[in-house]
């Protein structure tokens, strides 16, 4: 008897101690024409917020809230850097609005409101710029004499032909169709030393070089001739200036070879070529990748900036041989010089080395000093990228922080309780799909400004489900974020579980630039009384620009239900007037009631 008092005293204060079951964040968005943040949770919930500058970040903790996931990350662009939603603690999920290197705003101006206990807007006001001291980079040390790129080619007269070979700051680059397996690149020069010849067993040309004599005119050649004299091995010749030292070749990992000559490039830059060829065809392509200029300390040292002259793009990881941050920026090519920071006794960088790997790809090897740690790779905009630099020694002091109000959402009348408490509440087991359209690589319609069909449906169908939660409604969603699922996978979710409702949930547009076409439609193609109980609680609780009836469709959602099922349009992008409202969360979270009272109508209608 002892053992088993002590075993349900051991499963009682399990019970107890178990904390409640926390709510969970379900939908963020920003808004970067509004300066808005959205975020939609299943259960009330009151944020906290505050801004924190250095840099300046709105930051909202929401209580008793998870996230289920691991951290988001979204580039803003512009004024607004980005957006990251994390769990801050096992009860707080927290949200942060950075801005840009050098801009704030008035906490006094950042307007944090709810639309309903459970939905909830960031309106900000436009950033403006902070005054700070002009700062000058210094050199940074210049890559070893191997890499060392060479200076600006002339420009070619006319646009390029061939993109299969290049002339780079490099040396020369041939693009392969499949390189030789063994890797072994045979040499051989002739007697006056005025041809090199390349064989490359196993190895295919493009079909654009094969046959084909082009113009070098760098470097001490003046033309290079391609062949293939058997499917499985290529030749190449250079015509070389008579005191140009040998050249030799390499496979790249980007799918080609590399030619340089012996001691590298200094050793030709200043010898003349010979005469072409009068087989010579055409002019190469020059090196076009953008230029990295400087890699810039900013932002009181928590930033790492990477500046090109155009569009880059780059990966992050730590190399686990140096043990070093690496950033590799394929299609790129360094400056000479390039601009670096002063990496001083307090410098957050220890070390950091530039070195161009090939012909097409720079890497950037970073070790951070004792006490910091790097963030994210991100992308600013298309020509920089940003390396965040946190120290953990330093900690904002609390006078720092500006508290920003966040009144209760009960304060605004103009959001009353999302529904009548008990309104159509069912008998007994009552399972309803709620389908938010398109979704991941479809986005559905387009409309005015830019506006996406599933950032509109989306929250409005996550409101409908807590809604019908909230009554007694066992709901199941086709999805609950951004992602895509396809039309027979919608219908099976509905007919496996055996529903008893299905409707899904959609946004309208028209092309033609006929803005002046607006209003919501609801669509069946069986049985009509789901679809107009729910058109006309829409009608009865939400002012619609136009009605344009209950009608039959052949959707495949509605055709392949088993059972009752509706589509709502709940406006249309391209309208004039829907499109403003379509764009507001609290038309959106309006909407999502009225349909929600239309599924519980009919729910009480059918005494489910």
């Amino acid at each position: 008897m002892r053992f088993h008092w002590l075993l349900l005293s051991i499963l009682s204060t399990l019970i107890f101690s178990l904390p409640a079951e926390a709510a969970r964040l379900l939908f963020w968005r920003f808004e970067t024409t509004e300066n808005r943040l959205i975020f939609t949770t299943d259960a009330r919930v009151q944020p906290r917020a505050q801004l924190i500058p250095n840099p300046t970040r709105i930051v909202l903790d929401l209580p008793g809230v998870t996230l289920g996931r691991s951290t988001v990350d979204q580039n803003i662009g512009g004024k607004i850097k980005s957006v990251r939603v994390g769990q801050f603690n096992s009860q707080t999920t927290r949200l942060v609005i950075e801005l840009a290197p050098g801009y704030t705003v008035d906490p006094t101006q950042v307007k944090v409101r709810g639309i309903s206990p459970t939905q909830w807007t960031v309106e900000l006001p436009t950033p403006q710029p902070i005054a700070r001291p002009n700062s000058r980079p210094n050199p940074l040390p210049s890559p070893s004499p191997q890499t060392r790129p060479s200076p600006p080619l002339n420009q070619p007269s006319s646009r390029p032909e061939n993109d299969d070979f290049r002339v780079t700051r490099n040396g020369l680059f041939i693009r392969l169709d499949k390189q030789g397996e063994n890797r072994d690149i045979l040499v051989q020069e002739d007697q006056e030393r005025e041809t090199i010849i390349f064989t490359l067993p196993g190895t295919s040309l493009p079909q654009s070089l094969i046959n084909k004599t082009l113009l070098v005119n760098q470097y001490g050649v003046s033309d290079i001739k391609f062949e293939q004299p058997q499917p499985s091995q290529a030749r190449l010749t250079l015509r070389v200036a008579k005191d140009s030292p040998g050249w030799q070749g390499y496979y790249s990992r980007l799918g080609g070879l590399v030619l340089l000559p012996k001691g590298g490039l200094s050793q030709v830059r200043d010898l003349k070529p010979p005469e072409p060829s009068p087989e010579v065809t055409q002019t190469p392509s020059q090196n076009e990748n953008p230029t990295i200029s400087a890699v810039e300390l900013t932002n009181n040292n928590s930033q790492l900036l990477i500046r090109a002259n155009g569009p880059i793009q780059g990966r992050g990881s730590i190399n686990r041989r140096t043990g070093m941050f690496e950033i590799r920026i394929p299609k790129a090519q360094l400056a000479d010089p390039i601009q670096g920071p002063q990496l001083g006794r307090n410098s957050p960088i220890y070390q950091l080395r530039v070195r161009q790997e090939n012909t097409d790809t720079v890497v950037i090897q970073v070790q951070p000093s004792l006490g910091v740690r790097l963030g994210g790779l991100r992308q600013p905009n298309l020509q920089t990228l940003s390396l965040e630099v946190r120290s953990l020694r330093a900690t904002t002091p609390p006078n720092d922080r500006t508290q920003i109000p966040v009144p209760p959402p009960s304060n605004n009348p103009s959001f009353p309780d999302p529904l009548p408490p008990n309104t159509g509440s069912p008998r007994g087991r009552v399972l309803v799909v709620i389908d938010p359209g398109h979704g991941g690589k479809d986005p559905g319609a387009i409309g005015l400004r830019g506006l996406r069909e599933v950032d509109v449906i989306l929250p409005i169908s996550l409101e409908v489900s807590q809604l019908l939660k909230q009554r007694g409604v066992e709901v199941i969603m086709t999805r609950n974020a951004d992602y895509f699922v396809s039309l027979q996978g919608r219908t099976a979710i509905a007919n496996r579980r055996r529903a008893n409702i299905f409707v899904s949930i959609h946004a309208n547009a028209v092309g033609g630039g006929r803005t002046n076409v607006n209003g919501m439609e609801t669509f069946y193609a069986g049985n009509r009384e789901l679809a107009s109980a729910i058109h006309r609680s829409i009608l009865r609780n939400v002012t619609v620009a136009n009605d344009r009836g209950v009608k039959q469709a052949r959707f495949y959602v509605l055709r392949r239900s088993r059972m009752p099922a509706a589509l709502v349009e709940v406006g249309f992008l391209t309208g004039s007037i829907d499109n403003p409202r379509l764009a507001d969360p609290a038309y959106q979270s309006q909407m999502a009631r009225a349909i929600a009272q239309g599924i519980l109508d009919y729910i009480q209608q059918k005494r489910l």
